[in-house]
């Protein structure tokens, strides 16, 4: 897919400092003027955001392979370190509190910004063209949703705990430097303004070009020519490359996870089936599981059932220490992985088989090691667009809450046994399956520890059996904002 990039970026953006508390984005008050002035302005602006959410204090790393991936047990820790308190959900040490609070200030200032464009677009609306306007303000309204389910998500209470009147987290809509302006708000609160946004970003959405053309299509100019010469043309280059932006389907597949998060599992299966049977004007599916030729070519986050990705331009940068580098690289022993990975039972699973997701190597003085491969592109470099959304997950949705038949389709494309079919028989063999199945979907993406704390697992059993309590999947709220709830 394309990158996306701002033609100018204030350092702050992409090194934060834990000090500028909800600090809006220098360039956007320097340039407020040309931001709003013209159509170029406001896609700035919003690309910006995509390249916040994107940057290692969020998606590029610390939101999908380091923090929730350490508490679901998934790396191999070094005692009285970070990454050992995460993974023992610790989060009274120093440092645990200074990645948190890195964290809560990246997510809140991205939707800072996303605030202020969507503040002053209604009174620009003579400035867009092409139905741009419809288009950025669908989008903005939209991530900004996500974002405040990410963030209730992670510092929310397991949703078998949750308390409708209770304080849970701040939803902002306001663009504001103060942190006193950011009130705590209750989970009805916050519930109700997340759907709201993404109800107003799906009419928003409604003539989305991915409702139109295939993304095969979208995900390359200029091969329209020729191909069906009866359907529109998207209008200008702002339309292509919808899946690392927040487009219709995002909305959709969003509200399937929102609804999924509130218990409410047959709106969440119907937004969820409406993703899986999504198609263009042409009749084309427009998301498609991944399979053996995606496997075998090295493309592990299955591109094809990307809903929503975000760009990472320092990608390679980010994770060469992380997965590249054995002294520092995050790594499972290989007994592990092969249990977790059911290699007996599942030998021709296209992830797991001839060293694919998982390479074990011997290093000289250094003995075996294993190295994770799912985010390399090539040998030395990774790949930049990291998967916030999958058709995988619409699948396990749909399937959890009854429509077991989809798990045929999902069982043939990775190449699983067949003997799994007669097994989802009952709420709980469905439960115990997609357990597995998560974790093997989404090593290294930062979902397994959501479907533990959705289903308030007070015992994890992967690698090891480890007990905790529902509460401690709640992060604390960073202490320069619990000040002014």
């Amino acid at each position: 897919m394309k990158k996306i990039y701002i033609i100018i970026l204030a350092a702050t953006l992409l090194f934060p400092s834990c000090n500028d508390w909800l600090d809006i984005d220098p360039e956007l008050e320097i340039r407020e003027q040309a931001l709003f002035t013209t159509e170029q302005g406001f896609m700035d602006l919003l690309t910006g955001a995509y390249i916040r959410v994107a940057t290692p204090s969020l998606y590029g790393l610390n939101t999908s392979a380091r923090l929730p991936e350490f508490m679901a047990q998934h790396w191999t820790t070094t005692a009285n370190t970070l990454h050992a308190h995460l993974a023992n959900f610790d989060f009274t040490q120093t440092a645990s509190q200074t990645l948190l609070e890195v964290i809560w200030l990246q997510y809140y200032q991205t939707i800072v910004n996303l605030n202020a464009l969507l503040l002053e677009i209604d009174a620009r609306e003579e400035l867009f063209t092409n139905g741009n306007y419809a288009l950025i303000k669908g989008e903005a309204k939209g991530l900004r949703a996500f974002l405040h389910l990410e963030i209730l998500r992670l510092w929310g209470a397991a949703p078998g705990e949750i308390a409708m009147e209770e304080k849970a987290i701040p939803y902002t809509r306001e663009v504001t430097k103060s942190p006193q302006a950011l009130r705590t708000l209750t989970y009805r609160e916050v519930f109700d303004k997340i759907l709201e946004d993404l109800d107003e970003a799906e009419s928003l959405l409604a003539d989305d070009p991915i409702r139109h053309y295939s993304n095969a299509v979208l995900n390359s100019i200029g091969t329209l020519a020729g191909i069906n010469e009866n359907l529109p043309h998207p209008a200008d280059d702002f339309h292509y490359y919808r899946q690392v932006r927040f487009n219709y389907f995002a909305v959709k597949a969003t509200k399937a996870r929102y609804h999924a998060w509130l218990g409410d599992m047959e709106r969440a299966a119907a937004r969820a089936l409406e993703v899986i049977a999504a198609t263009g004007d042409d009749g084309t599916v427009q998301f498609t599981l991944g399979n053996e030729t995606a496997a075998a070519a090295g493309h592990l986050t299955f591109p094809t059932e990307h809903i929503f990705a975000v760009a990472n331009s320092l990608a390679t940068e980010t994770l060469t220490p992380v997965f590249f580098t054995h002294a520092t690289a995050y790594t499972r022993d290989i007994a592990a992985l092969e249990n977790a990975y059911e290699k007996t039972l599942h030998a021709s699973d296209i992830r797991f088989r001839n060293n694919r997701l998982w390479e074990v190597t011997t290093i000289p003085l250094y003995g075996e090691f294993v190295y994770f491969k799912k985010f390399n592109d090539t040998e030395k470099t990774a790949v930049e667009d990291i998967p916030l959304i999958r058709l995988a997950e619409m699948y396990f949705i749909a399937i959890e809450a009854g429509h077991t038949d989809l798990f045929r389709d999902y069982r043939v494309a990775r190449s699983l046994d067949a003997s799994l079919d007669g097994t989802l028989d009952s709420p709980e063999a469905i439960r115990a399956r997609l357990e597995k199945e998560y974790r093997k979907e989404f090593y290294g993406e930062g979902q397994m520890i959501f479907f533990y704390k959705r289903h308030g697992y007070t015992t994890l059993t992967w690698p090891v059996v480890k007990e905790i309590t529902t509460a401690a999947y709640r992060l604390p709220i960073p202490q320069s904002q619990s000040l002014f709830e």
